[in-house]
């Protein structure tokens, strides 16, 4: 079988990954693959203010600049958005996201008692009933709309469960949280003030669940977080909303996406479920690995250069910014075999989707691989039919790989 290679016909001058409607084309593959082999380190202008990024599409630079970060920092934000800036002024922000080492080490260290296998083993049960809750709720339907009805619920309940939030809480948590994230995307409706205001509140929220947990600790990550000391001294209220958005935000949005990009690839790809269905528990962790290839939940991060660099044959001075787009470096052909064929028999499958290494990989690495793999053998067992109809409504956004909705049937089950 010939591999599959996509085409664009956009010229490399053509192509702006900083535009938001680039992301909603049909041929992000085949400009991705342009750049990889035209310009894979390549300037682009910001659409709104002019001020421009490197950016960069394969794997191996992404790689070293991710284990570099006395060269490329994360102080100064990590999103190319549209703030005239781009973080230029505001340094030292209280998310661990946007620290560099020493000081990232240490706030990291902190939450990672909370994410290790062997904790996440021991919710394993727990992850399990609240996947076959959700497929059970829609079994009878014969349909369901799958992004709100289950993709984005699993992530979302179990997250809230590990920080301490509330049952009653999940709902308006997962509206502050899709707000936040759809701040660029005019059919989530909210303008960008709305979105940071949400993103506020959901810190403000943390605040106070933190303030309760003063008085009354319990075995969650938000007591760990308030009984926590850095360097002699607890975190502040500041600190530690940041750290619970970040929580709610990474555990939540980013696995969504996954889940709702991998019964996409399933339904596109009937050869890979059925060799799924043969062996559920054995290909779980498998397809786990592939969905998150597959799907890339986050397109890019962004790093700041600290000083003048000669990196992949261009010179970057003091300032520049810089976005590594994993989407790209997950269908990198040197990397990946026939990069376009989702496999779940892919061996080895060194994905970028939680970084290709350094101090950011990704703290929830073995959460979501769990929520995926539990969820999709969940799924496949109760409805081995189930299928994506239709086109999935895609986020309109250049940082998250989201689906919005995604319409999915199967034989019910009563």
């Amino acid at each position: 079988m010939v591999a599959y290679v996509p085409d664009t016909e956009l010229s490399v001058d053509e192509i702006n990954l900083a535009q938001l409607d680039f992301w909603l084309r049909d041929d992000v593959d085949g400009a991705l693959a342009k750049l990889r082999r035209e310009r894979p380190i390549a300037w682009h202008e910001h659409p709104d203010c002019g001020k421009g990024f490197w950016s960069v599409t394969r794997y191996a630079d992404i790689a070293a600049i991710s284990v570099d970060t006395a060269t490329f920092s994360n102080r100064w934000s990590i999103r190319v958005n549209h703030d005239p800036e781009m973080g230029l002024t505001r340094p030292g922000s209280s998310s661990i996201i946007e620290m560099d080492p020493p000081q990232h080490t240490k706030y990291r260290k902190l939450v990672s008692r909370g994410f290790t296998p062997r904790r996440i083993g021991l919710i394993e049960d727990h992850i399990r009933a609240r996947a076959r809750a959700l497929v059970d709720s829609v079994a009878p339907k014969g349909s369901c709309e799958f992004v709100t009805e289950i993709a984005a619920r699993l992530p979302l309940e179990v997250i809230c469960d590990l920080v301490g939030v509330p049952s009653q809480d999940h709902d308006y948590i997962f509206k502050l949280s899709s707000e936040s994230f759809g701040e660029y995307d005019p059919e989530v409706g909210v303008t960008p003030e709305q979105g940071s205001a949400a993103a506020q509140e959901l810190k403000a929220y943390g605040c106070a669940l933190a303030e309760e947990r003063r008085r009354n600790p319990k075995d969650d990550l938000i007591t760990l977080l308030v009984e926590a000391e850095v360097d002699g001294h607890r975190l502040t209220q500041e600190e530690i909303g940041g750290f619970f958005s970040l929580l709610l935000a990474a555990g939540s949005e980013t696995t969504r996406s996954a889940i709702s990009h991998g019964l996409v690839a399933f339904s596109r790809f009937p050869e890979q479920k059925r060799l799924f269905l043969e062996d559920c528990s054995a290909w779980a962790p498998y397809a786990a690995e592939e969905i998150l290839r597959w799907a890339t939940p986050i397109l890019h991060m962004r790093r700041t250069v600290t000083r003048e660099v000669d990196f992949g044959g261009v010179r970057m001075r003091e300032g520049d910014k810089v976005a590594m787009w994993y989407i790209s470096a997950n269908r990198d052909e040197s990397v990946f075999p026939d990069p376009y064929r989702f496999d779940i028999t892919r061996d080895p499958n060194r994905h970028g989707a939680f970084g290709t290494g350094g101090p950011h990989f990704c703290l929830g690495h073995n959460l979501a691989r769990r929520e995926i793999a539990v969820l999709f053998e969940e799924l496949f067992r109760l409805l081995p039919d189930i299928e994506a109809v239709g086109e999935p409504v895609k986020l309109r956004s250049n940082q998250f790989h989201g689906i919005k909705r995604l319409h999915a049937v199967f034989t019910p089950v009563r």
